[in-house]
């Protein structure tokens, strides 16, 4: 998932968020934005890993 497609689902989840009635949609909708930011903090290290492991020269 991209960053725009990441920003679209966290700004959807937050909307419903806010449009939700009850206690437990609210708190759902919530942990997806929360999940949705975690993973793409998640995913975004992974490739720096990613990228600093394929420029060390002393692991080649």
């Amino acid at each position: 998932m991209d960053e725009a497609e990441t920003e679209w689902l966290i700004g959807q989840a937050q909307a419903l968020q806010h449009q939700a009635v009850s206690y437990p949609d609210q708190a759902f909708y919530a942990e997806l934005a929360a999940f949705a930011e975690a993973q793409s903090r998640r995913l975004e290290q992974a490739q720096g890993e990613l990228d600093g492991r394929l420029w060390d020269h002393r692991g080649w």
